[in-house]
């Protein structure tokens, strides 16, 4: 990403930034992220292609930064010195709970961009990613029979195939039914049913 998201930003570059993002999402309710170019978000956000360009690269920079401020929403910094698992869990919680709320858009952006588009593919990579994060390798490695990396892969894949069934796929279920459907997914890694 070109621009510096570790940085503290001034008001100025978070008005900016704030305008671009928010052109963006516009933007993916109303056409795919294939058909959106430079010049729209530009016209949009009512800044030019060289303020654009001076806080990122292309639109897929762009996208890149969407899905940190999205992160950034769940708020899991406070949660750094908890259990891995713990972690994970309240990853999903919090992960659930923001794309409730925000479900409506996420339907009409849905309406444009398939399940199998570039923008669906790109949100899935990243929301693994952002999960391998929180389950930080380090913290687990005593824990398992088998490679930490396995289980990570386990754990974040089983958290993304249900958050996908219930909201990209559709299917209805509760945040308990879903919070049951993970415990009885992730049980076979138990510590206690795998120890070292």
């Amino acid at each position: 990403m070109k621009y510096d998201i570790t940085k503290k930003a001034t008001k100025g570059a978070e008005r900016t930034l704030n305008a671009f993002s928010s052109a963006m999402f516009r933007l993916l309710s109303v056409k795919s992220f294939e058909e959106i170019t430079v010049n729209e978000i530009c016209e949009h956000s009512s800044y030019p292609r060289a303020t654009f360009y001076n806080y990122f690269d292309d639109k897929y920079d762009l996208l890149n930064y969407c899905w940190q401020c999205l992160y950034n929403q769940i708020h899991l910094e406070e949660y750094i010195d908890l259990d891995p698992e713990k972690r994970l869990y309240i990853f999903f919680d919090r992960a659930y709970e923001f794309l409730t709320v925000h479900q409506d858009i996420f339907k009409r952006i849905l309406k444009f961009n398939s399940y199998e588009s570039f923008l669906v593919s790109h949100f899935r990579i990243q929301l693994g990613a952002k999960m391998r994060e929180v389950f930080n390798l380090d913290d687990c490695k005593d824990n398992y029979a088998i490679p930490c990396e396995i289980v990570a892969e386990h754990y974040c894949n089983t958290i993304l195939l249900i958050l996908e069934w219930h909201f990209l796929k559709e299917n209805i279920c509760t945040k308990v039914q879903a919070h049951e459907y993970l415990e009885y997914l992730l049980s076979s890694l138990n510590k206690k049913a795998f120890p070292k």
